[in-house]
């Protein structure tokens, strides 16, 4: 067994390159090593009527996790209704491994929303303590200091939830553009990792997606009945009123004088 895997009798076509002859064992070798792949290179020994992909010669490949994400990027390409190409993606491996970096959802929300909470409660009886122990001045810079702690927090960890959604971390000066940074919050807030990528939400996905754009909706709505109860406001005020009425006063005398 052993001298008939080692006889040289293979060839093999990699990169629009020919190599041969080689043996069983030196493809088994290349095929661990991931210096053959399984659909793209093809193969042959004297006896066969064509070359065949390298993936169908029974032995070579052996299950590892490369050709489990091959198999399962196809599935995915099949669902999808999309072109599959063997070479898989570092956003597909990390999809079917379930491997995204960066800050998940819940540290996010834990660091925007409460951690600088819970910082400024701290800093308050730091403050406290120390006001008596310490000269106003460098106690006054270290209060200033210590409060853009928070604020390195937070925008260290939207750069990194960019990288857990799968996104760009240049997205971040999306949160400077009006109505855009809204999606943008949205995806920060309520996405799960790889979101950029399968596009999917979870159930508490929906839950703060629901969440996050019930409070826009409720803000705008807000924001719409005040604009509008200060319009009614100024129409009614009776300073106003006053001021009007004074204003035509003077012009009715300057025309009565004018008839004169």
């Amino acid at each position: 067994m052993e001298e008939t895997e080692s006889v040289k009798e293979w060839f093999v076509t990699h990169d629009g390159k020919q190599f041969g002859p080689v043996s069983i064992n030196d493809l088994k070798y290349e095929a661990e090593r991931g210096g053959l792949n399984p659909r793209l290179d093809m193969v042959w020994k004297s006896g066969m009527n064509d070359w065949i992909p390298a993936g169908d010669v029974g032995g070579l490949f052996k299950l590892n996790e490369e050709a489990k994400a091959a198999e399962q990027a196809k599935e995915i390409a099949s669902i999808a209704g999309t072109a599959y190409t063997p070479e898989i993606s570092q956003a597909e491996k990390k999809l079917i491994k379930g491997e995204w970096t960066g800050v998940g959802r819940g540290t996010y929300l834990f660091v925007c929303c409460v951690l600088p909470f819970l910082w400024m409660v701290a800093l308050g009886f730091g403050m406290k303590f120390l006001e008596k122990k310490v000269d106003p001045l460098p106690l006054g810079i270290g209060f200033l200091v210590l409060c853009l702690v928070p604020i390195y927090l937070i925008i260290s960890a939207t750069l990194k939830r960019f990288q857990n959604l799968g996104m760009s971390r240049g997205w971040v000066f999306g949160l400077l553009a009006p109505f855009l940074n809204l999606w943008v919050w949205y995806r920060l807030f309520a996405c799960p990792p790889g979101y950029a990528y399968h596009k999917k939400l979870d159930p508490l996905g929906w839950l703060l997606a629901v969440l996050h754009w019930g409070s826009v909706l409720v803000v705008i709505a807000a924001s719409g009945f005040a604009a509008y109860a200060l319009t009614q406001t100024a129409e009614d005020d009776p300073t106003r009123i006053a001021i009007e009425d004074y204003i035509e006063k003077i012009e009715a005398s300057g025309k009565a004088r004018e008839k004169r």
